[in-house]
């Protein structure tokens, strides 16, 4: 019986065992990034999540600015500019001079009737200032028949002793620290306390709205916040074309109203 030879074994081509290879290694780089549940695992089982990086400032957390106590000032120069008109400044003031007071020697009797009440004068040593010629200016201004005395029933009278109050001029930077917590941002000035304390910088350059006259803004600055010691609260301008009250806070600005620092044209 004749016997057959088994039929030769079909070869695939190379082609097709470099296709199936290809697939099979696919296969095995995709199948660990599976989970059980058929979605890609976005992290490996126990481990964290990575944490998204920053990518700009405006994504960045604001934990420090929100915790910082400080009130955010605005930048300001670090001096002032040097005043036109005649007036006691004989010199620059700094932002910044000694932060040390110094008690203006001198007396003042009052001058009016009205109940007694006592001042001392105090500039803060460094700062470009005339004492004498400060204290002359200031004491005019709340003598004068315009200001407080006879709204209040009160004479002013400076000594170098005690007092009811002390009136400062103080650099920005001092002016700040002794106003706090008022936030005097190194431009307004304030009544902190027995304290009224003048910002240096505004007592030698003013505000433009008056117009270049200095003294008459020293005027409202001592009248304004002699007042608060007084117990007098800030008020509006009251209408447009009217004088500002003395109370209203003309530093910032007057508003409709036309530039006023006599407590007696219109009171607050």
């Amino acid at each position: 019986m004749p016997t057959h030879a088994a039929p030769p074994r079909r070869r695939l081509p190379w082609s097709w065992l470099a296709a199936l290879v290809a697939v099979a290694a696919l296969v095995l780089l995709v199948r660990p990034a599976v989970g059980g549940s058929g979605r890609a695992a976005e992290f490996p089982p126990g481990a964290p999540p990575a944490t998204p990086a920053i990518t700009s400032p405006a994504a960045a957390p604001r934990v420090q600015a929100d915790l910082d106590p400080t009130p955010t000032r605005p930048a300001a120069p670090k001096r002032a500019q040097r005043p036109a008109s005649r007036d006691s400044v004989t010199g620059q003031i700094p932002w910044s001079a000694s932060g040390q007071l110094a008690l203006v020697p001198g007396r003042e009797t009052p001058i009016g009737g009205g109940r007694a009440l006592t001042y001392r004068l105090e500039i803060e040593k460094g700062l470009p200032l005339d004492g004498s010629a400060v204290a002359a200016e200031v004491h005019r201004v709340l003598a004068d028949p315009r200001g407080w005395q006879p709204i209040e029933h009160v004479a002013f009278s400076r000594t170098d002793g005690a007092a009811s109050f002390e009136l400062i001029l103080a650099s920005p930077a001092l002016t700040d620290r002794l106003c706090y917590p008022l936030d005097t941002i190194g431009q307004l000035s304030c009544r902190n306390g027995d304290r009224v304390i003048l910002n240096a910088q505004r007592w030698a350059t003013a505000v433009p709205w008056y117009g270049g006259r200095i003294h008459e803004y020293r005027a409202y600055l001592v009248n304004h916040e002699v007042g608060h010691r007084l117990g007098h609260v800030h008020v509006p301008c009251p209408a447009a074309g009217a004088p500002a009250p003395v109370m209203m806070q003309q530093s910032k600005g007057v508003g409709a109203c036309r530039p006023n620092p006599w407590p007696s044209v219109a009171a607050g």
